[in-house]
């Protein structure tokens, strides 16, 4: 009936219809016809449908679809980039490994510390901050080590400062110091969080704020501090050494999922697949050192800056 393909039918549709029928042999005839206009009115409404060819053939449609299949096939997502080749992943691997026994060791004598019952946080930074800005330079700080029994070079007293200097001015304000002391362990934060300062108005060594264990406690601290730092320094020079080694490739070999950051399940699959089974909270101290902006995951450029050598001799 509809002749004109606007979807209605109206009244002299109807009757040209009703004279056609009774003419040419009843309705069935006519409605086995179909005029051009019935016909491109019936593509139109079958564009709705699951058969139209407009559906596949559409530019709108294809390049919707383009987008779509751009996205999934992203280097950053979904399909990680070039990896590095076995061997060199292998060594990877295996400095990871090496940087959870080692972060491990640090978190055991940060606990160590905190049980000490007269150890606190502002007498630790005292020792160093004896001109009392607020603020440690790395001079004040070989100083205070060699005051305490600790003999570091400057090239480990400019590692320490590196890792905990949030702020990039190469001096360590009272926060920045706190954060190489406190474990990962939020009771032990908390006993040494509330402890008061230990007044000592005439003492003859720096750390006699302390009694004597904890004063040896505090150089064991140190001492273990300045050779994990020596480890991880050691650990980033290896790794550049090698002439197979690239930070993007080796970033990609730890982005599985390819979402363009580094989780710490992730740490743990990929030490697991060579046979290295740490817990999640060994691996997650190891993402904690590269993760410098505590957002919980591990980006490529954090990545690429904590691989990279940061002593003096080997700065570029």
């Amino acid at each position: 009936m509809d002749t004109d393909g606007d979807a209605v039918v109206n009244y002299s549709e109807f009757a040209e219809f009703i004279r056609r029928g009774s003419a040419g042999g009843g309705a069935s005839a006519s409605m086995s016809r179909s005029s051009p206009a019935r016909a491109s009115s019936a593509n139109r409404t079958g564009g709705r449908g699951n058969t139209s060819p407009l559906k596949n053939t559409s530019p709108a449609r294809q390049s919707s679809a383009n987008r779509t299949g751009a996205r999934n096939s992203s280097p950053v997502r979904g399909s990680p980039g070039p990896r590095l080749r076995p061997h060199d992943e292998d060594e990877l691997v295996h400095t990871l490994k090496d940087l959870c026994n080692n972060e491990q060791d640090l978190e055991n004598a940060k606990v160590a510390l905190s049980r000490e019952r007269d150890f606190n946080l502002r007498d630790a930074f005292d020792i160093f901050d004896t001109n009392r800005s607020g603020r440690i330079s790395s001079s004040e700080l070989y100083s205070g080590l060699n005051a305490i029994g600790v003999y570091a070079t400057n090239e480990e007293v400019d590692l320490f400062v590196t890792r905990y200097d949030g702020s990039g001015d190469r001096r360590l304000d009272a926060r920045e110091f706190e954060a190489a002391f406190l474990a990962n362990d939020a009771f032990a934060n908390s006993q040494v969080a509330r402890r008061p300062s230990n007044y000592t108005p005439r003492p003859i060594r720096r750390d006699d704020c302390f009694l004597p264990r904890t004063a040896n406690e505090f150089v064991s601290m140190w001492r273990t501090i300045i050779r994990v730092e020596n480890a991880a320094e050691l650990a980033r020079q290896r790794l550049a050494s090698r002439p197979g080694f690239n930070a993007y490739e080796a970033f990609n070999s730890l982005d599985q999922n390819g979402n363009g950051s580094v989780s710490t399940s992730e740490l743990m699959r990929i030490m697991e697949s060579r046979g290295y089974f740490v817990g999640f909270k060994e691996a997650n101290q190891v993402l904690q050192k590269f993760d410098t902006n505590n957002n919980g995951s591990m980006s490529y450029s954090e990545f690429a800056a904590e691989t990279q050598p940061k002593s003096p001799s080997r700065r570029r």
